[in-house]
C-alpha cells in the first residue's frame, strides 16, 4: 500500500480505513440482523467491491426477497470485472479490518466470523452525517449484508459472484 501522501486524493477520500470500516460495519450489522452469529470472514472482502462500485450499487434490488441467483442472472453485468475489483480492493479491506480491530469496531469470533461492536443506532447516526454518495454506500452495504445472509452459504454466495475460496 502507498503511504497516504502518495495516494490520489479521490482514493484517499473514498478508501480511507475509517469510511471503509463504516461500510463493512454496516454490512456486518445487516448480516447479523438475519444470522446472529456473525459474518464469515471471506464475505467481508465482497462488501467494498459491491457497494463502492456505483453501477453495481445502483442495480441492487430493493429488498432481500429477490433471489441473489436470479438477480445475478438477470444483471450479469454486475459480475463483469467483479473479481478484479475484489482483488484490487483487497488491501483496502484488510486496512479497514485492521483499523476496525484496533479501534474495537470489529471482533473476530470463533469459526472465522467477524462481528461489529457498533449498534444499529450508531451505524444509523454515522449514515445520517454523510453526504449523498457516501450515504448511499452505507445504506446499500447494510442491504448487501442482509441479502447475503439470506442467500445461502458463504460458498454459494461467493460462487454466484464468480469467486472461489
Amino acid at each position: 500500500m502507498k503511504s497516504w501522501l502518495e495516494r490520489p486524493r479521490e482514493e484517499a477520500f473514498l478508501l480511507n480505513p475509517a469510511f471503509s470500516s463504516c461500510i463493512i460495519a454496516a454490512a456486518i450489522s445487516g448480516y447479523t440482523s438475519v444470522k446472529r452469529e456473525g459474518t464469515p470472514f471471506p464475505l467481508v472482502f465482497m462488501f467494498l467491491p459491491i457497494t463502492l462500485h456505483r453501477a453495481t450499487r445502483e442495480l441492487l434490488p430493493l429488498n432481500i426477497r429477490t433471489s441473489l441467483a436470479i438477480w445475478l442472472q438477470e444483471n450479469s453485468i454486475a459480475r463483469i470485472l467483479f473479481y478484479e475489483r475484489l482483488v484490487s480492493l483487497k488491501p483496502h479491506t484488510r486496512e479497514a479490518l485492521n483499523f476496525g480491530l484496533r479501534t474495537n469496531w470489529f471482533l473476530l469470533a470463533d469459526g472465522g466470523l467477524v462481528q461489529t461492536t457498533k449498534t444499529e443506532r450508531e451505524i444509523y447516526n454515522a449514515t445520517q452525517i454523510l453526504d449523498d454518495e457516501a450515504h448511499k454506500c452505507m445504506l446499500r452495504a447494510k442491504f448487501v449484508g442482509k441479502w447475503f445472509a439470506s442467500a445461502g452459504t458463504p460458498q454459494t454466495v461467493m460462487a454466484l459472484w464468480g469467486v472461489k475460496l
